[in-house]
């Protein structure tokens, strides 16, 4: 059993310890705000330039992305170049990102689009270049260190359909991208 002498030093202690804590919640004359966020795409029209690389199927790419934000829809256009062994890939494509969150430092966010694959061969002699539609989607999200600058990580599935004329059929195309970037942001 604690002693008396115990107990009221406890008491103490608890007393004091909630006296700091209380004190920390009481209200001044004035109100608090609380700081804006880092990114509030509610405030008009932004746009962004998104530097990426990454991996596209089993190879290497790179690319870049022109984004034009406005509240919970944003509109970019993005082109990469897939280095492949006996072709390089070229999609160069418009889609659509529907914010998931329009303010905060971390904005995730999904995709759909569709546009063009180039496909160029490298090493293989009396063949051309092959380019087709095909449409894309995904999700991604852009975490932002200050209202200028920012990290982008994203993963999309492509889908395209190729002609294949020695068997006289058409061949569906599927293919995963995953990228991580940096992401400027200006208005």
């Amino acid at each position: 059993m604690l002693s008396d002498r115990w107990i009221q030093r406890l008491n103490l202690i608890l007393l004091t310890a909630l006296a700091l804590t209380a004190s920390g919640f009481a209200q001044s004359g004035k109100t608090q705000t609380p700081p804006p966020p880092a990114i509030d795409l509610r405030n008009g029209v932004s746009f962004e330039i998104s530097p990426h690389t990454g991996a596209m199927g089993g190879s290497g790419m790179f690319g870049m992305r022109l984004s034009m934000n406005y509240s919970a829809l944003n509109m970019e256009v993005a082109a990469a170049q897939a280095i492949g062994e006996s072709a390089n890939l070229y999609p160069i494509t418009l889609n659509f990102l529907l914010n998931l969150s329009t303010s905060g430092r971390l904005l995730p966010y999904g995709l759909v689009g569709g546009g063009l694959f180039m496909t160029v061969p490298t090493n293989a002699i009396g063949t051309g270049t092959v380019s087709t539609m095909g449409v894309n989607f995904g999700g991604g999200a852009r975490f932002y260190l200050n209202n200028t600058f920012g990290f982008r990580l994203e993963a999309k599935q492509y889908l395209t359909n190729v002609t294949n004329e020695l068997e006289s059929r058409d061949e569906l195309f599927i293919f995963q991208e995953i990228s991580v970037g940096v992401t400027f942001m200006f208005r």
